[in-house]
């Protein structure tokens, strides 16, 4: 939103999906996703997209026992809204384009529905089930990720807060903060730079120099960002930083759902975290 290099990775764990509730037969089903989607095609019908969308057929669909069933959590920061959003493009766009600018131009107007401003890349991951790279230039590339190293103890996961958090406030609360030139020059001078170098040495499978950039990064989080890290999470964030054993990073917008970790003794680092739900990716 300010600048950065991005990467976002598909997680095929969680998936998304769009199909007709099997238990009616040609009426609205009762599924509580209807109502989600109602108001979504509210939204769509609302603005330009009703161009680029198929919305009578969406409409004709719901009425005859369209639903969306997913195993993502929401509000977790795993992508359950751009999972929506790309299954509703696949199955509605007037003219599908795979034309990378183009299509995250469209996602993000469609995501805005959820986030109030939304980059569009969840949503584009999704879609072509792809590792995509927004690089300094805020050009959008398709990226291989580093393959596994089954020999080494270094381990990237997710750790489960246990806490929802709301996209929307945190991303509204950020953009006004940015507002303060002392503020945004701590973002620009210090974040983006360890970003983008974080995210260099992870696609370059540098993991020495991955944690080094991880470790400020969460520090950098929790002296600035602490209303993205819930108090569930809060203590065992600064252990990490206290004993360098794993480094926490926010997952999305931060505030709940799940966290990043990073570390170079996974088998230890899994026994100190026995308390929680971990994701080894």
């Amino acid at each position: 939103m300010v600048g950065s290099m991005a990467l976002s990775i598909p997680y095929a764990k969680y998936t998304g999906h769009l199909l007709f509730d099997n238990k009616v037969d040609n009426v609205r089903s009762n599924h509580y996703s209807v109502a989600y989607l109602t108001d979504y095609l509210n939204f769509l019908k609302s603005t330009s997209l009703n161009t680029i969308l198929n919305l009578n057929e969406f409409t004709t669909d719901i009425d005859h026992g369209l639903i969306f069933e997913t195993n993502i959590p929401i509000s977790y920061g795993l992508g359950s809204s751009g999972a929506i959003v790309a299954s509703i493009y696949n199955a509605y766009a007037k003219n599908p384009t795979n034309e990378l600018q183009k299509l995250k131009m469209i996602f993000s107007e469609m995501e805005s529905y959820y986030h109030g401003k939304s980059s569009g890349l969840d949503p584009l991951v999704s879609y072509l089930n792809r590792a995509i790279l927004i690089d300094n230039n805020s050009e959008l590339k398709l990226v291989d990720l580093p393959e596994k190293r089954n020999s080494n103890n270094d381990g990237i996961f997710l750790i489960d807060t246990k806490t929802v958090g709301e996209t929307q406030p945190l991303v509204s609360r950020f953009i006004n903060e940015c507002k303060n030139n002392s503020y945004k020059g701590k973002i620009q001078e210090i974040l983006i730079p360890l970003n983008n170098s974080s995210i260099s040495n992870y696609l370059n499978d540098d993991f020495t120099a991955l944690l080094s950039d991880v470790k400020l990064i969460s520090q950098f989080t929790l002296e600035n960002f602490k209303p993205m890290i819930p108090s569930t999470i809060k203590d065992v964030w600064e252990k990490g930083l206290e004993t360098d054993s794993y480094y926490l990073k926010l997952c999305g917008s931060g505030g709940g759902g799940m966290m990043l970790g990073f570390t170079k003794e996974l088998n230890n680092t899994l026994k100190e975290l026995k308390d929680f739900d971990i994701h080894i990716l």
